[in-house]
Parts: C-alpha cells; structure tokens; sequence
C-alpha cells in the first residue's frame, strides 16, 4: 500500500464526512423553517434526501470505519469517551432544546402555541434519544467487539441480524418507569409526527448499530487489503446489488419499509447499507480523479470538527425558531437560512479550533 494510497483512503473518508455535515446542516434547515410547499419542491425532496442516506448513516458507518484506524488500544479509555459522548447528548438537550422552550413558555411567545403540549414538554425534550446517545453507545460496544478480538465476518453478520430484528423489539416496554428509559436507547418508539420532531427515540441501537458496525467490516477490510481500488471497487458493486435488494424488498409497501427513518425495516436498511458502499466508492473515486482544491480542504474541516458542528447548527437552528416560526419560511429564504447556519456553524467552529491552538 503506498502513501499516496494511503491519503486517498483517508481523504476519501474526510470528503464523505464533510458532505455530510452539510447534508445534515441543509436538512434540519429545511424540516424545521421550510413550509411544505418548499418541502414538496424538487429542491425539498433533494434536500430531504440527501439529508438520509448520505448523512446520518454514513456519519455512523465512518465511525465504525474510523474505530478501527484509532490509535488508543486501551479499553477503559475509549468505554470513558462512549460515555462522555452519550451525556453531551442530554448536555445538548438542555441547551437546543430544554432553555428555549421553557424560555419561550415563560414569555409566552406565539411559537409555543404551535407545539402539542400533551406530546412536548421540557422533560420530553430532556429525554429525547438523538445521534449523540446512539454514538457514545455504539462507541462502547464498539470497544468491547475489539478488546474481545471478534471476527470481522461476525461483526458483518451482527449487523444483518440487527438490521433484520429491530422491528420486532421496537417499542418492547416492561412498565417499570427506570427500566423502560433505558430500553428506549435501545429499541424506543415513540412517535411525535410534528414538524422536525417525528420521533421521541430518533436513533434506537436497533437498528442503527448496524452502520458502525458495517464501517468495522469495511474497516478491517481496507486496512489489511493489499489493493485498494479494487477492494472499493468491490464495496461498489456491492452495494449496488444491495441497493437492488432492498428495491425488490420495498417495492410491495414502500412506506412499511422506509417507516419514519429513524425506524427503517428490512427493505430500506438493504437499501440504505447499499447506499453508503457506493457513496464511499464514489468519494474515493472523486479524490482519485480530482486535484485537491479549496472545496475539498473545507470539508475535509468539517469532517475533522463535526462534533462541534453538529452542537453549533442546532443550537442556532432551534433558538431562530424564535424569530423564523416553524415550516413558514418560502423556497428564497430557506436557502438562505441553509447557508446563513452553514457560515455561522463553520466560524464558530474555526474560532473553537484557533481557541484551543492557543492555549
């Protein structure tokens, strides 16, 4: 493998990553200001998915795919970062959504009136189970897989089998109040069906561990691969014939398959998986095939401060609530919106980086 092989993979990996923030930048954006005829638009359904496939699940599946290429081997270390990374999930709570609302509620702004207060309230809020839960969760299960040395080929078939079982566990509850918090991270289904807010539990493990630990086969694989065009190539075609399966699953009830997203079935986990193997080959096959640019080097800044990004788009996206409303913003003023959140998230997260340069 020579270096230059080597930095393509990486930058590959950078550029999915970065597209992916502002995949996810442009889609919140678009789910909480846009009404619905700008999300019933071409440009709403562009967005809308380019904001699925191409961003949370590819998010997930580089995580796993980046484990694997991590330097710290100790156990405790990387069980401590899972568990940071779960509680800044309920940290951003607070402050996206808990201090807004109840602030809103307090002054009585006209926004509140909006909200079905018998589904949202601040504990609500508090509770809900977003990307960053999941992540610090799959972070830790991700550790033990590899302090326990298990194969690459039975971590591949843990994730098909999640992928397949998930939509018998959804909503199991056992009607004990602590209990049951918990098995929401797991397998919670509580939909909302309002506005942006679709469900309570918006990243169960099950089924979206089954992208990291897609990204730890993928991992394992490119790592000790002798030829790397020909191992994403192969990621390529696979995908391709997954995509198709999961077609052919969805075809008979596409909405029993696709769900609310957040709870894919079968047919649309196929094709999701399917998705993000050839976007991965896709990437490569771009930074292969186009010189390096002022483009790539900002999302390959991006990817590197995600986390700070994705902390900074939703906390301005949701406290603009205030001053936008929700779904009332036109086709001109979404797209406004979209790049006014992406500029601001993008300096504040250069202003983070210089910060701590300099200390």
């Amino acid at each position: 493998m020579t270096a230059t092989k080597q930095n393509n993979r990486l930058l590959s990996i950078d550029l999915a990553r970065g597209l992916a923030v502002f995949f996810m930048i442009a889609v919140h954006t678009l789910e909480v200001f846009a009404n619905q005829e700008v999300k019933n638009s071409v440009f709403g359904q562009i967005i809308s998915f380019l904001g699925g496939p191409p961003a949370a699940p590819v998010f997930m599946t580089l995580m796993g795919f980046s484990f694997i290429y991590s330097n710290k081997s100790e156990l405790k270390p990387k069980l401590l970062r899972g568990f940071k990374i779960f509680l800044s999930g309920y940290v951003l709570n607070i402050f996206r959504g808990v201090i807004p609302f109840t602030l809103a509620t307090y002054l009585k702004l006209d926004v509140i009136k909006i909200f079905p207060l018998e589904k949202i309230n601040a504990y609500t809020i508090l509770t809900t189970v977003d990307i960053l839960q999941f992540a610090g969760i799959a972070l830790m299960i991700m550790s033990i897989i590899q302090a326990l040395q298990i194969n690459k080929y039975l971590i591949l078939l843990s994730a098909f089998l999640i992928s397949m079982i998930s939509p018998l566990l959804w909503g199991i509850q056992l009607d004990i109040p602590i209990v049951d918090q918990i098995l929401e991270l797991f397998w919670g289904d509580l939909p909302i069906e309002f506005s942006f807010i679709a469900n309570k539990i918006a990243f169960p493990v099950f089924p979206w561990l089954t992208f990291p630990l897609l990204g730890m086969f993928l991992g394992e694989t490119v790592k000790n691969s002798i030829d790397m065009n020909r191992v994403f190539n192969y990621f390529g075609l696979f995908g391709i014939f997954l995509i198709g399966i999961g077609a052919a699953i969805s075809f008979s009830n596409y909405q029993y398959h696709f769900n609310d997203y957040y709870h894919s079935r079968q047919g649309a986990m196929f094709f999701i998986c399917g998705f993000v193997m050839v976007w991965l080959y896709l990437t490569k096959l771009v930074i292969d095939n186009i010189p390096t640019n002022s483009l790539f080097d900002l999302l390959f800044r991006w990817s590197k401060g995600v986390t700070n990004i994705y902390f900074i788009q939703w906390i301005i996206i949701l406290w603009s609530i205030a001053f936008f409303g929700i779904n009332n913003s036109s086709f001109i003023s979404t797209i406004l919106l979209i790049l006014t959140f992406t500029g601001i998230s993008h300096f504040t997260n250069e202003f983070i980086i210089q910060r701590q340069k300099n200390k």
